[in-house]
Order: C-alpha cells, then sequence, then structure tokens
C-alpha cells in the first residue's frame, strides 16, 4: 500500500510538472510572437505607405509575412487598388490595380 501512494503521489507531481511546462511554452509563444510571424519582432520604423489623394484603407489582412492593404475611394482617383506591404522590412512590395474595359 506504501508503495501505491508513492507512485500516486510521482505520477501527481509529473502532472503538475509537465502542466507547468506548457504553460510556460505558450507563455513565451505568445510574449515572443511565435519565431514565425515574419520578421522576428525586429522593429523598421514609420512606413509611410503613399495613397492616392481622397483613397482611404477600407480594410487590412496579414498572410505570410505581408500586410496586404484594400483601398477604397473613388475609381477615377485610383483608389481602387490593393496595397502589399513587407511586414519583416515595411517595404511596399507591390500594387493591384484593377482596369476596366479590357
Amino acid at each position: 500500500m506504501q508503495a501505491l501512494k508513492i507512485v500516486v503521489i510521482l505520477m501527481a507531481v509529473l502532472i503538475l510538472a509537465g502542466m507547468g511546462l506548457l504553460a510556460y511554452g505558450l507563455a513565451t509563444r505568445v510574449a515572443g510572437g511565435g519565431g514565425d510571424g515574419g520578421g522576428g519582432g525586429e522593429s523598421f520604423g514609420v512606413v509611410e505607405v503613399p495613397l492616392p489623394p481622397g483613397c482611404s484603407i477600407a480594410g487590412t489582412e496579414v498572410a505570410e509575412g505581408r500586410l496586404i492593404l484594400r483601398l477604397d475611394g473613388l475609381a477615377e482617383r485610383g483608389c481602387q487598388q490593393v496595397v502589399v506591404v513587407d511586414m519583416a522590412s515595411g517595404e511596399v512590395l507591390g500594387r493591384l490595380r484593377g482596369v476596366t474595359g479590357q
């Protein structure tokens, strides 16, 4: 009976240690960004993405280390476009503009 108590206590200690390590691992990944978010936490300062006059940012999305900005406004001013920005460097990678009459 004494051996059974020792085994139960040992298993409880192992379970608590495992839960503690799991909590520590999750906390460090959340605080550190997980290491796979593109950029590794490096700062690139202020990035100014030029927008045509009268345009506004209608939506954003993050995909594979890139920030995708969807612009909204008058089509005559060139507002109907998507801007892709590299999150690691802050560099504008490209713009997608829709054209009519093709």
